[in-house]
C-alpha cells in the first residue's frame, strides 16, 4: 500500500507544480478541472447523484470562481459568490422540498463548503502575484507530511489515534509527519529568500502549522467517506481513488499557508 501511494503522491505533486508553473491560464485550467472533478466526486458519494439541479449549482459555483480568478477579481467577490450560492441552494431546497428530502439539501450545502469553496479559494489564490509561496508551502508540506506519517505509522506506529473515522492512523505517524515537514520550511526559505522577507524560522513555523492542518484535512476527508460508506471518493484514478483523495490535505494546507503569509504581511 505504501509503495503504491508514495510514487502516486510524487507524480501528483510533480504534475500539479508543472501545470502551475506553465503560466496563469494553464494553472487556472488545471485547478479548475481538479475542482470540478473533486466537487462532482463528493456530491456523488454523499447524494448518490440525486437532484441534478443541486449538482449543477455546485459545479457552476466552481466555474464562477474560475471566471472571477481569470478576470483577476478581488477575493471579496469569491466571498460574494459563496454566499450567493449558499442562498440559492437553501432556496432551491425549500422550493423543491418533499418529506424526507431535507437532508439532501443540507448535504449539498455541505459540499458547497467542502470541497467547492476550498477549490474556489485555490483558484483565486492561484492568480495572485505571489501564488507560488503558499502553493509551494501547502503542496510540499502536505505531500512530505502525508508520506512520512504513512511510512512511520506503518512501520513503527503503536498508539492508535483515537478517532473512528481513520482507525489506522497512529500518534507516531502524525508526529513524524509534522516533524518531517520542518525541512520544507528551510527549502522554501532557500527558494524564496531573495523575494520573500520571511525568515527561516518563520518558514519552518509555517510548515509546522500547515502540515498539522493538512492532517486535519485528511481526517475531514475520511469523515466524509466514512459517512457515505465509501472507501474512496471515486475510481477516476483507478486503484488510487479519485481527485479528492489526492488533494484532501492540500485544499486545507494551501489556503492556510496563504492566510498565514497574509497575516505575516508578506503577501
Amino acid at each position: 500500500m505504501v509503495k503504491g501511494r508514495v510514487p502516486m503522491a510524487i507524480l501528483m505533486v510533480v504534475l500539479t507544480l508543472l501545470c502551475c508553473l506553465l503560466g496563469p491560464l494553464p494553472r487556472l485550467v488545471f485547478l479548475l478541472l481538479c475542482g470540478l472533478a473533486a466537487t462532482w466526486e463528493t456530491w456523488s458519494i454523499l447524494l448518490d447523484r440525486r437532484h441534478p439541479a443541486y449538482g449543477a449549482l455546485l459545479l457552476g459555483f466552481v466555474l464562477v470562481c474560475g471566471a472571477l480568478s481569470f478576470l483577476h477579481a478581488a477575493l471579496i467577490w469569491y466571498g460574494v459568490a459563496f454566499f450567493a450560492a449558499a442562498q440559492l441552494l437553501l432556496a432551491l431546497g425549500a422550493l423543491t422540498f418533499r418529506e424526507g428530502q431535507g437532508k439532501d439539501a443540507l448535504a449539498t450545502l455541505t459540499v458547497l463548503v467542502y470541497p467547492a469553496s476550498f477549490f474556489g479559494a485555490l483558484l483565486c489564490i492561484s492568480q495572485t502575484d505571489r501564488w507560488l509561496w503558499p502553493f509551494s508551502a501547502g503542496v510540499l508540506t502536505a505531500w512530505i507530511c502525508d508520506s512520512a506519517a504513512l511510512m512511520v505509522g506503518k512501520k513503527w506506529g503503536k498508539h492508535r489515534l483515537k478517532t473512528p473515522v481513520s482507525p489506522h492512523k497512529t500518534v507516531e505517524g502524525c508526529l513524524a509527519g509534522a516533524v518531517a515537514a520542518l525541512p520544507t520550511g528551510l527549502l522554501c526559505y532557500a527558494l524564496f529568500r531573495g523575494d520573500c522577507p520571511l525568515s527561516a524560522g518563520g518558514w519552518m513555523l509555517l510548515s509546522l502549522i500547515v502540515s498539522s492542518w493538512g492532517q486535519v484535512g485528511d481526517l475531514g476527508a475520511s469523515l466524509v467517506k466514512r459517512s457515505a460508506g465509501a472507501k474512496d471518493f471515486s475510481t477516476l484514478l483507478g486503484p488510487h481513488g479519485g481527485v479528492m483523495d489526492k488533494y484532501d490535505s492540500m485544499v486545507f494546507s494551501i489556503p492556510l499557508a496563504y492566510l498565514c503569509l497574509k497575516i505575516a504581511g508578506v503577501m
